[in-house]
């Protein structure tokens, strides 16, 4: 009786070797070279550097002009409440960011090549991890260190501790949404982010404008400064120690779960790299929720302008993540205009009041880009473009109002003019609703035509053009407003005058231009 040898059993697959072959096999196809590689991180440092240098420079001057005005509020809100303010919206951001994209998913390739292997998921997803995080860490601490050596009493410790606190809380934050994900726990954190956000903006808002609470919040502890280096050194330790407990857990995730947000990721990237920023708002935006139980009955429209625009009305409605936007976009100017040293910055007040109009009007523009994205549906309804332009812009209109007017009402608080800065505001509503209009039913970007190479990738010629169509026409019509805000000019009286037909008349250009486009194509 003879005995078989013993064939020694094949030892499991590793993951750590299939990402190994896979760098190999990449950098065998590859052109370049490692010093190649060394030029490219050269430039790049000395880029970073360039910027940073900059970046403090313009924040210094900044700060001297601020030191030498006078306060323009009674009692601003303190600068280290604003602080704390734009930290939490900064972090739910971040999480918000890391909780829609992953953090840890598998690209359309990954999810073909590496996922059927036979191999430890935890050995195939930790270069992931680690690459996520230190990405991260990295943007956060260069974004750190223009601020810290702005501040007060600012040494080469102090910048240090700060670079590295911001690195570890970056950090830190994507072992702890990558915890969460091993656990089965993501998918409605960037719901509670966004709502915590809109709180803290909501809540800093009305400190601003009532003197009493402005003042009781001088009174508490300040919040900033210097944070010692044993400070950042535990920050760091816990980022470590969340890293390392998301990495025990890698191999729970599913495959199921990792198809979907890396393909959810590869939207977002080729988006991004497309400069199609609408594109970048179905990829980022949440999943439809399940519809109620209770159906809900509507009365019947008479006629299809009227349908036009309950249908928006109950899109808006059932869009909380839009009307968050607009509470947002009532507080930015308020922040800007009455913060403890912003507010001596008359530059810092109309950039507040654009960037919250800008925020307005995209999200009062959801339900036309919805429209722009199902046009079967609006060729259903016998309207003609120009009547049906007129029906996309009453919604609009309506919630603009409500945000300008609060925006004129909270910012003329300051001044003797309370009545003429509401007026004045009002009459952005015009200009900020064809806007939202327009830059929901912008054109695609052509790309059959001529391409520029950029640093991003290929785009199309006209890219820069189709991006800004819709901010144009916001920002020109805002003109005499922001004259008003920057520098002292005519009477209150007749900027009223001119904002309200300025508006009015760049308003109805823009939108007859897209209702003649509009019957064109049709």
């Amino acid at each position: 009786m003879t005995v078989a040898a013993a064939t020694p059993a094949a030892a499991p697959l590793d993951g750590r070797e299939v990402r190994r072959l896979t760098r190999r096999s990449a950098a065998a196809r590859a052109s370049t070279t490692w010093w190649t590689r060394v030029e490219d991180a050269w430039s790049t440092i000395a880029y970073v550097a360039i910027l940073l240098a900059v970046a403090g420079g313009w924040l210094a001057s900044v700060r001297d002009e601020i030191s030498v005005r006078e306060p323009v509020a009674a009692a601003p809100l303190p600068a280290s409440a604003a602080a704390l303010v734009a930290l939490v919206v900064v972090v739910a951001g971040l999480i918000g960011l890391l909780d829609r994209l992953g953090p840890i998913s598998a690209s359309p390739a990954a999810a073909g090549w590496w996922l059927p292997l036979p191999a430890d998921r935890r050995g195939l997803l930790r270069g992931d991890l680690v690459r996520l995080a230190a990405g991260c860490a990295a943007t956060s601490a260069v974004l750190a260190l223009p601020l810290a050596m702005v501040l007060p009493g600012a040494t080469p410790a102090t910048v240090t501790a700060a670079a590295v606190t911001a690195a570890a809380a970056a950090a830190g934050l994507v072992g702890a949404v990558a915890l969460a994900q091993t656990r089965g726990r993501t998918g409605r954190l960037s719901t509670v982010a966004g709502a915590v956000a809109v709180l803290a903006s909501t809540t800093a808002a009305l400190l601003a404008i009532a003197p009493p609470l402005a003042r009781a919040a001088g009174e508490l502890p300040a919040v900033g400064g210097a944070v010692p280096l044993a400070a950042a050194l535990a920050a760091a330790a816990v980022a470590v120690l969340l890293l390392v407990a998301a990495d025990r857990g890698l191999g729970r995730i599913g495959a199921g779960a990792l198809r979907t947000l890396g393909s959810t990721s590869a939207f977002a990237s080729a988006s991004v790299f497309s400069m199609d920023l609408r594109d970048l708002g179905r990829a980022l935006a949440r999943p439809p929720r399940r519809a109620p139980s209770r159906p809900r009955r509507f009365r019947p429209a008479r006629g299809p302008g009227r349908a036009v625009v309950l249908a928006d009305l109950t899109l808006m409605a059932r869009s909380p993540w839009q009307l968050g936007q607009l509470l947002v976009a009532v507080a930015l100017p308020v922040l800007a205009v009455r913060t403890e040293g912003l507010d001596r910055l008359p530059v810092a007040g109309a950039v507040g009041l654009v960037l919250g109009w800008l925020l307005a009007a995209v999200a009062v523009g959801h339900p036309s880009r919805q429209g722009h994205a199902m046009p079967a549906l609006d060729r259903l309804l016998p309207l003609s473009p120009g009547r049906l332009v007129v029906a996309r812009a009453v919604v609009p209109a309506v919630l603009l109002t409500v945000v300008c007017g609060c925006g004129g009402l909270l910012i003329g608080q300051s001044g003797d003019d309370l009545f003429a800065w509401t007026v004045l505001a009002l009459g952005a509503v015009p200009a900020w609703t064809a806007a939202a209009v327009r830059g929901a039913y912008r054109p695609e970007l052509d790309w059959g035509g001529p391409v520029v190479s950029t640093p991003m990738g290929i785009v199309p010629a006209g890219a820069g053009a189709t991006l800004v169509q819709g901010v144009d026409v916001g920002l020109l019509g805002s003109a005499p407003i922001l004259v008003a805000l920057l520098v002292d000019g005519p009477p209150l009286a007749v900027l009223v005058a001119v904002q309200w037909g300025w508006a009015t008349a760049v308003a109805t250009a823009a939108l007859t231009y897209l209702a003649h486009r509009g019957a064109a194509k049709g």
